[in-house]
């Protein structure tokens, strides 16, 4: 492994990417996700997080300073802060300026909707110092934004990109900060690939090309999950504008395994999951110290066992690249039921052509 190559530099997310690939080298977490609310302003018709009748409920403070008390002790370096949208919770600013006061280094994945307000955005770029701020929008196309999203497409990407602007401004240095696209079929081809190139070089950000799960709302637009041939297209586009200098690749969950494998998220209702996508629970923090919960699963929620790339099954274990890229644990889960199987839509695996090929014809 190249620890200057592009894809491990940048596919870390974490600016301290030498010291996130030490812990995951050590087995250890290096980033607690706290899902710390369920209201988000931009009312995607795919989110993960939510379903048809779901309340907009938030994870207690009481709860999340506890977790932060936690993660310090287990030498935690970083909180992604999730949501929903973590920027409309009225105490998201104390609650990181805690995890400040932690020695914890604040990543912030919102909306970028808050993020018109100077105010708003001011107080995040002060308090991600050192970490992320990641943006969601999935295209610029104000036809396709409406069709996975509720409510103003004009109204809610103009506050987008307007968010994108004032951190800047204040700031923010492009190489931290991410636009983060869910990829489905209805950005698939031209659409997604222009979305990528006009982050990157017009506002000098790169892409986080996340693969649709088939969860939560998703379930109800199955039909919006994109074939090999538009995944590996889209991934193709973003790695020649966003790492042109690396002979490597990842999956479509956009982040490589020194990420993936170093991070656990407690979700909206207390559960400890490998990551925010993976609805599957190791444990409550209602019921068990953060700390304990990663000493009793920590083969699980780190997915210890295929950090070997001999142990992974399949193409995977020959892959040219197992060195940053082991798929998507959360695809695996959904659509095998094998949370460490080969990712189902891995553009790279031979044996997932065929299958693809079969899903169109039937």
């Amino acid at each position: 492994m190249n620890g200057n190559d592009p894809l491990v530099t940048y596919g870390c997310f974490h600016p301290g990417h030498n010291e996130e690939i030490k812990y995951f080298e050590e087995c250890r977490v290096y980033t607690v996700q706290i899902e710390s609310s369920l209201a988000c302003q931009q009312g995607c018709l795919y989110c993960y997080a939510s379903s048809e009748d779901a309340p907009m409920k938030e994870l207690s403070s009481e709860d999340i300073y506890a977790i932060l008390d936690s993660a310090a002790s287990m030498d935690v370096r970083a909180i992604d802060w999730l949501g929903g949208d973590p920027l409309l919770r009225k105490d998201w600013y104390e609650l990181m300026k805690y995890a400040v006061d932690k020695g914890l280094k604040n990543n912030i994945w919102t909306s970028g909707m808050p993020l018109m307000d100077i105010e708003v955005a001011a107080k995040a770029v002060e308090i991600s110092d050192g970490g992320f701020i990641s943006v969601h929008l999935d295209s610029l196309d104000r036809e396709i934004y409406r069709k996975l999203h509720t409510g103003n497409p004009e109204r809610k990407m103009d506050a987008i990109l307007e968010g994108v602007d004032n951190v800047q401004s204040l700031g923010k240095k492009p190489e931290n900060m991410i636009n983060c696209i869910t990829f489905t079929k209805p950005v698939a081809d031209e659409d997604v690939k222009n979305t990528i190139r006009y982050f990157f070089r017009e506002k000098g950000m790169r892409t986080c090309l996340t693969q649709l799960s088939i969860v939560g709302l998703a379930k109800e637009h199955a039909d919006w999950v994109p074939d090999l041939k538009e995944i590996r297209e889209a991934c193709e586009t973003r790695d020649k504008d966003n790492y042109p200098d690396s002979r490597l690749s990842m999956g479509s969950m956009d982040t490589n395994k020194f990420y993936c494998g170093g991070i656990i998220c407690v979700t909206v209702d207390g559960d400890v999951t490998p990551c925010s996508v993976i609805r599957k629970g190791y444990g409550n923090i209602h019921d068990s110290s953060l700390e304990n919960i990663v000493d009793r699963s920590r083969n699980e929620l780190l997915f210890t066992h295929i950090r070997d790339p001999g142990n992974m099954s399949g193409h995977c274990r020959t892959c040219k690249n197992n060195s940053v890229c082991w798929g998507c644990r959360a695809t695996a889960y959904y659509e095998t039921g094998d949370i460490l199987a080969p990712d189902p839509r891995c553009w790279n695996n031979p044996a997932n052509i065929g299958v693809d090929m079969f899903e169109k014809n039937s």
